[in-house]
């Protein structure tokens, strides 16, 4: 090594060595840029119903991820975008913030005042714009199960609306003012079956019962209450509260399925949805179970 020092020139020499010595230091870029800092404005564009201007007004930031609250989730967008909301409500909108030395998110609450009367929307439809009343469809195929569309593994037959009573009478009143589901079983509570046995373990045999004769560890199945539901990104429902169901007590939110407790909400998929008929779906990828509504008079 010192023989080949040797036979470099001086000012060659030097610029050797200043090349060991850069490179022998180690440094991180990013830690000479400032971190991120995420904000944002959202004014409403003028002539345009509950259309709302997103202007990122962050610092430092190269990449903007938007949730805009319809269920979506984030979704890479620009530093000025829109979002539009057909229903009234309170909306979170977030931003998050990505820069060469870390990320930083912002949220802000977006208070939409009144419905765009030109937009007919799931959430509209299931509540008749003000309050709208459905039950199981007293017909064939109202509860179903299966792989898939082609695939039926069980179906409810004509003679189930009789013998599941009082599964079929069970009304559910969805309000638009606090976005409030009633839940009314008139008074009585069917038994469901897993595998051939009353399910859960605990339940009387499968059939009709008073709800009084329900045990207490699944009376929030049974009885009569008022729980609240959203409508997400127009193609889910969710509703909300200990027992709060649609079609059968025991189908959960996937991926669980067959659940021994009360749940403390249960999300469907909306598969369609009309003034008069609602078609419901919970798909846990090995099988799906859909059940279908009508309003009731």
């Amino acid at each position: 090594m010192r023989k080949l020092i040797d036979k470099i020139p001086s000012f060659s020499l030097l610029f050797f060595l200043s090349v060991l010595v850069l490179v022998s230091c180690e440094y991180d870029t990013r830690e000479l840029s400032p971190k991120p800092v995420a904000s944002f404005t959202a004014t409403p564009i003028a002539g345009q119903t509950n259309r709302y201007l997103l202007t990122s007004t962050s610092q430092n930031g190269f990449r903007f991820d938007w949730d805009k609250a319809n269920g979506a989730g984030y979704k890479q967008g620009k530093a000025i975008d829109t979002v539009y909301f057909p229903d009234r409500g309170d909306y979170t909108v977030r931003l998050f913030v990505f820069g060469h030395s870390g990320i930083d998110s912002s949220k802000q609450v977006i208070t939409v005042a009144a419905d765009d009367p030109a937009a007919l929307t799931p959430y509209k439809i299931l509540t008749g714009n003000s309050t709208r009343k459905w039950k199981l469809a007293p017909e064939a195929g109202a509860l179903w199960i299966g792989p898939d569309a082609a695939t039926t593994w069980w179906q409810n037959g004509v003679a189930d609306i009789t013998s599941r009573s009082c599964l079929f009478n069970d009304e559910f009143t969805f309000n638009k003012t606090g976005n409030v589901m009633v839940f009314d079983s008139k008074g009585d509570f069917y038994v469901d079956e897993e595998g051939g046995t009353p399910w859960p373990a605990g339940m009387p045999a499968v059939g009709c019962y008073a709800n009084n004769a329900i045990p207490a560890q699944f009376q929030a199945w049974a009885n009569n209450n008022n729980y609240t539901f959203e409508v997400i990104g127009n193609n889910k429902l969710k509703v909300i509260g200990t027992g709060a169901h649609m079609g059968l007590y025991k189908a959960a939110t996937p991926p669980d399925a067959a659940v021994t407790t009360p749940q403390a909400s249960v999300t469907y998929d909306i598969v369609s949805i009309t003034p008069t008929r609602m078609v419901l779906k919970l798909d846990y990828g090995w099988g799906a179970w859909k059940y279908v509504y009508t309003v009731v008079p």
